[in-house]
């Protein structure tokens, strides 16, 4: 579906260069504040155990929290704020015991003490000084334009269609309650622009074959050795026994549209953006 526009070549242009500001990245070291004191230099034996925290960092959490501990599958460590810990202790134990139906997985089974109170340690030290840059959307939306756009069923998207949020919506989607909290801003972008780019193991789409010929696409709800349940985007439930199926193919694209950049317009895409980010 073609953006509305009667300039349609000047805005697609327009369009095009509000996309690539989407992905722009500051680079260099971020600006601190005019009357922000400089940090002050830890000592040898913080300084040891900080470095000891960032190996340690680097090799179990920049997967899903990036390399800078800025986000990505996981939240942004930088941000001082920690949905599931407030304090060191807090902390430690989420580490140590992961968070249940998250991208966090336990690591106390692989972890010492120790390990754990450096790794404690260095996320702390990842806080943004007030001053600090951090990846911004190129607008500024308006997150009660960007609620109906999402609820809407007749809206260009119907959002609510396949997410819930607090009961409310579908279910073939991830429900997206408290996503501001568990995704980074930037992680959030993407994943509306570019949904095919990291699916989550549990949100896989799986097309099956009847050996009548029917093919059938849809979120695999269950499967064992012998049936598979799937629902399609559209709720409807179905139950096969494999003996009943030709074949059995995960797909490699999400059910989300690939096309949100060309069906919306930048400012409804930041308002979409905005509401989102205050689902915290």
């Amino acid at each position: 579906m073609a953006i509305r526009y009667r300039w349609a070549g000047v805005l697609a242009g327009l369009l095009g260069c509000a996309i690539l500001f989407l992905w722009q990245r500051g680079t260099g070291t971020p600006a601190r504040g005019a009357d922000e004191p400089p940090r002050k230099a830890p000592a040898p034996e913080e300084k040891a155990a900080l470095e000891e925290g960032q190996a340690l960092f680097r090799g179990l959490c920049s997967g899903c929290h990036g390399g800078a501990g800025r986000g990505g599958k996981g939240p942004d460590l930088t941000r001082g704020k920690f949905r599931h810990a407030s304090s060191d202790d807090d902390l430690a134990r989420v580490i140590r015991e992961g968070v249940p139906k998250t991208t966090m997985k336990k690591m106390g089974e692989a972890l010492k003490e120790e390990q754990i109170r450096k790794l404690v340690q260095y996320i702390r030290s990842l806080a943004r000084a007030p001053g600090e840059a951090t990846w911004k959307p190129y607008l500024k939306g308006d997150p009660v334009a960007g609620r109906k756009l999402f609820f809407d069923e007749k809206s260009k998207l119907q959002c609510s269609k396949c997410h819930s949020i607090e009961r409310e919506g579908g279910r073939v989607g991830p429900p997206l309650d408290n996503i501001a909290s568990r995704r980074s801003a930037e992680y959030i972008m993407e994943s509306i622009l570019e949904p095919s780019k990291d699916i989550d193991p549990q949100y896989e789409a799986v097309q099956v074959l009847t050996n009548k010929g029917t093919v059938i696409v849809g979120l695999r709800v269950n499967e064992s050795n012998f049936n598979i349940q799937l629902r399609e985007e559209n709720g409807k439930f179905h139950s096969f026994l494999k003996s009943e199926l030709e074949s059995v193919t995960v797909q490699k694209k999400s059910l989300m549209p690939e096309n949100v950049a060309e069906v919306l317009t930048v400012k409804e895409l930041h308002d979409l953006f905005a509401f989102l980010m205050t689902l915290e």
